[in-house]
């Protein structure tokens, strides 16, 4: 996983979504994803799954016509407001790290343990909903603020309405 390269893909689309590093903090992933042509929505899923990625290229479209709705990011209904963040900006990771333009694409989120391509998802994923210098910017206050690790890590998590689990990684990632 070359994580230079996911910070810096991250801060290119965050900065044509028109996120401003030195003042923003957090990111409506469900706006930002629609923004690029995906629909999102809540799913009757198994518990053991979180969501799924379906693209179907254009050009692959009936009768060569684009449809609109050809990009879905579908999170299990049951999940928590924070997981459900963090399962749309995963599956959009995939969209941009393991999607191939021009091939059907689905990816479903139900398999136990991590690999190479979901380590690299999880980490897109953290990175697009904690932008690395926002959140070393707010770390830094918490933490001069004299609050303890676990404080500091429910303040982010409160932030960036993100899981408690994924703030401790991402503070291990990059402070």
């Amino acid at each position: 996983m070359d994580i230079r390269r996911i910070e810096t893909q991250v801060t290119s689309l965050l900065r044509e979504y028109g996120y401003v590093f030195e003042k923003d903090d957090y990111v409506d992933i469900v706006d930002f994803v629609q923004n690029l042509g995906f629909i999102v929505g809540n799913a009757q899923l198994d518990d053991n799954e979180d969501g799924f990625l379906a693209i179907q290229s254009s050009s692959m479209a009936k009768n060569g016509t684009h449809i609109a709705n050809d990009k879905i990011i579908g999170v299990n209904s049951k999940r928590s407001l924070a997981w459900k963040r963090f399962i749309i900006a995963h599956e959009f990771a995939h969209s941009v790290l393991h999607y191939q333009a021009g091939e059907i694409y689905l990816h479903r989120e139900n398999k136990k343990g991590k690999d190479e391509e979901e380590n690299a998802a999880d980490y897109f994923a953290a990175a697009l909903l904690m932008p690395k210098e926002s959140f070393m910017r707010l770390y830094e206050k918490l933490k001069n603020e004299g609050l303890n690790q676990t404080a500091i890590c429910l303040q982010l998590a409160s932030i960036y309405k993100v899981p408690f689990d994924s703030v401790s990684r991402r503070i291990s990632e990059v402070c």
